[in-house]
């Protein structure tokens, strides 16, 4: 992290190591619990200053969603998601077919488009189990 312009702390090392080390997407608030088991005294605030500046160093990307929690991906290299509207869970695809977008949407716009991720929404196995349907 040096090379990238910032300081290196403990605090710092253990919020990248939580997000890069985790089965899954996580939230902010999932990994200030996990950070903080380790160093009790962090404030969340330093934990979601820290996830947003790890992203904006291309360390790890950043996942808003507008009506649930912005999800952290250890994963940089360009890949695609699938979005649960109802628990909010990300999962990452990779679609082949979706490189083709990206020619589409420069050969429509003219754009010189430098990356794209598509994001699938739909609902989650468990989620359709619990009885849950789009309306």
């Amino acid at each position: 992290m040096l090379e990238t312009g910032f300081r290196l702390t403990p605090q710092r090392l253990a919020i990248l190591a939580e997000v890069q080390n985790a089965e899954r997407h996580l939230t902010a608030g999932e990994i200030f619990e996990r950070v903080r088991r380790k160093y009790p005294t962090i404030a969340y605030g330093t934990v979601y200053r820290t996830l947003h500046l790890l992203a904006e160093r291309g360390l790890i990307q950043e996942f808003p969603f507008g009506d649930h929690a912005t999800r952290f991906d250890r994963r940089t290299d360009r890949h695609d998601h699938v979005h649960c509207v109802v628990c909010g869970e990300l999962v990452d695809v990779d679609v082949p077919i979706a490189i083709l977008a990206r020619q589409v949407a420069e050969e429509q716009t003219g754009y010189e488009i430098h990356d794209h991720q598509t994001v699938f929404s739909g609902i989650c196995p468990t989620c359709q189990e619990a009885g849950h349907r789009l309306r």
